[in-house]
């Protein structure tokens, strides 16, 4: 864990400054959230998504495209601008993903993408919420980077190299399942997975 008397990197004025270049950013240095992104719109079906710490818009971009009813949820303002430009036809609000601005079972399937590992980010809330506004009989995705039993050197600095910004995995398999549920999942990558749940 990072020693909070540091500061953060990624704050939410860090993504307010970074939002007019974020998605030459992400496909720069990041191409494999891009996937998780079209992966996870492919298993979209119809009716309402809420996108959770939506960025400037990707995910809903591709998924309001499949005729999808879109709401993206951010607490970076830039973010929400960029997103409100890309998606006109999507409905935004700015908020946490830990007290989300909606009524429970209000969608029908909930996602977030590279929003919830971090060394700071208490994700098992974070998920707690987006079961609570996902209607019943409705899917949850993410894609984000998960803990295993890796105890190799090569891991140990990938992971303490991430922390030093402000990243590191989380135990996902454990959030759901303490939750009540087992994770569907899809290995893009040893360090990206898509778990999936119906509530």
């Amino acid at each position: 864990m990072r020693d909070r008397k540091n500061p953060r990197i990624w704050t939410t004025k860090t993504f307010d400054r970074l939002s007019p270049y974020y998605d030459r950013f992400m496909k720069l240095f990041f191409p494999i959230g891009e996937t998780g992104r079209e992966k996870i719109v492919e298993k979209l079906t119809t009716g309402t998504l809420l996108d959770v710490a939506c960025g400037t818009g990707t995910l809903l971009a591709m998924a309001r495209e499949k005729g999808l009813k879109c709401y993206g949820v951010d607490l970076s303002g830039g973010m929400l601008a960029q997103a409100q430009r890309k998606v006109p036809n999507a409905e935004f609000q700015r908020g946490s993903f830990y007290r989300l601005p909606y009524a429970e079972g209000s969608f029908d399937q909930v996602v977030a993408t590279n929003a919830l590992s971090g060394d700071a980010i208490d994700a098992g809330e974070a998920l707690r919420e987006m079961v609570r506004v996902c209607k019943t009989g409705g899917r949850i995705y993410i894609a984000e980077w998960p803990k295993t039993d890796d105890e190799s050197i090569t891991e140990k600095i990938v992971i303490w190299l991430a922390s030093l910004n402000d990243d590191a995995p989380q135990d996902y398999f454990g959030m759901f399942r303490e939750m009540g549920y087992e994770p569907e999942v899809d290995a893009l990558d040893k360090r990206y997975h898509i778990f999936a749940i119906r509530k």
